[in-house]
C-alpha cells in the first residue's frame, strides 16, 4: 500500500493501483475522507445532501458553547443556538515514515477569524485485513483557551465526534451489529452491515465515547454513525488540557 499527498489538496491511498480512500485537507471548514472504498471498489460514503452539506464524509467535529465546528453556516444551525462558525485549518501535513505506517500526520488549527480554540495533531494510517481496509484515526487536541464542548440541541444524544454518513444505495436495508444498540450507548465496537459491505467503528474502551446512530428506516431517513466525546455530556477544558481519541474504522467487503 502507498500514500500520496497531492498538490490539489488531497491525500490518496492506494492498494496497488486500486484507490482505497481520498482525504481532503484544504476544505474551508473541516478535513474529511471521501471516497472510502472497499477492496472491490465500492464507496461506503454518501455525498453531502443539500439539507446536510456539512455531512462531507468521514470527518471529526465538535460544537463549543461559543463556536460551532460542526454545522458550517447559520442556515443549518439549530435556531436555538446560532453560533459563529469555526474552521479547521491545515497548518501542516506530511506522510509518515514507513516505519510508522502508511499514512500522514496533520497539524490543524481550530479557529474563527478572531479566536483559536484548539491546536490538533491528527494521525491517520491504513492497513490491510482480509477483504478489508482498517483505518486508524488518532486525534490529540490541545485547548488554546478555557472552553466548554457542548452536546447537541437536537433531540437525543449528540451527533458530533468522528462520524460518517453511509451510502444510501448500499445501506438502505442495512442492519447493525449488535442489532439492539441505540444512540447514547458507549460500546467499544459497532458494525453497520449493508449490501455486500460492512463498516465497523471501534474505540478504545476507556474513551467511552457515546454513539450516535441513525438507520435509514428511522425518522431521519439516512444511515449515520459516530463516536463523540461529548455526545452524552458537556466537557470543560482548561487552557493547555488535552482531548485525545483513537478510533479504528474498518471498511470491508461482505
Amino acid at each position: 500500500m502507498r500514500v500520496i499527498i497531492n498538490d490539489n489538496s488531497t491525500v490518496e491511498f492506494f492498494d496497488d493501483n486500486r484507490l482505497c480512500g481520498t482525504y481532503h485537507y484544504e476544505d474551508p471548514f473541516k478535513s474529511y475522507f471521501r471516497p472510502l472504498n472497499t477492496p472491490d471498489g465500492r464507496d461506503v460514503v454518501d455525498p453531502p445532501p443539500k439539507d446536510h452539506p456539512h455531512h462531507k464524509g468521514l470527518q471529526f467535529g465538535l460544537c463549543l458553547s461559543d463556536v460551532n465546528f460542526w454545522e458550517e453556516d447559520l442556515a443549518h444551525e439549530p435556531k436555538e443556538r446560532q453560533l459563529p462558525i469555526g474552521r479547521q485549518l491545515t497548518e501542516r501535513i506530511d506522510t509518515l515514515p514507513v516505519t510508522q505506517g502508511i499514512g500522514f500526520t496533520q497539524t490543524v488549527m481550530w479557529c474563527t477569524d478572531s479566536i483559536v480554540s484548539f491546536l490538533e495533531t491528527r494521525t491517520v494510517t491504513v492497513t490491510q485485513a482480509p477483504n478489508a481496509y482498517v483505518w486508524t484515526w488518532r486525534s490529540d487536541l490541545i485547548a488554546s483557551r478555557n472552553l466548554k464542548i457542548v452536546t447537541s440541541v437536537w433531540p437525543g444524544p449528540g451527533y458530533t465526534g468522528l462520524g460518517l454518513r453511509l451510502a444510501q444505495a448500499l445501506f438502505q436495508q442495512g442492519s447493525t451489529r449488535p442489532s439492539d444498540i441505540t444512540s447514547g450507548a458507549t460500546p467499544p465496537v459497532i458494525s453497520y452491515l449493508g449490501q455486500g459491505v460492512e463498516v465497523t467503528f471501534q474505540q478504545q474502551a476507556e474513551q467511552a465515547n457515546a454513539l450516535f446512530l441513525s438507520r435509514c428506516q428511522d425518522q431521519a431517513g439516512f444511515a449515520y454513525m459516530s463516536f463523540g466525546p461529548t455526545n452524552n455530556r458537556e466537557l470543560d477544558l482548561r487552557q493547555g488540557e488535552h482531548l485525545k481519541g483513537t478510533y479504528a474504522v474498518t471498511v470491508a467487503k461482505r
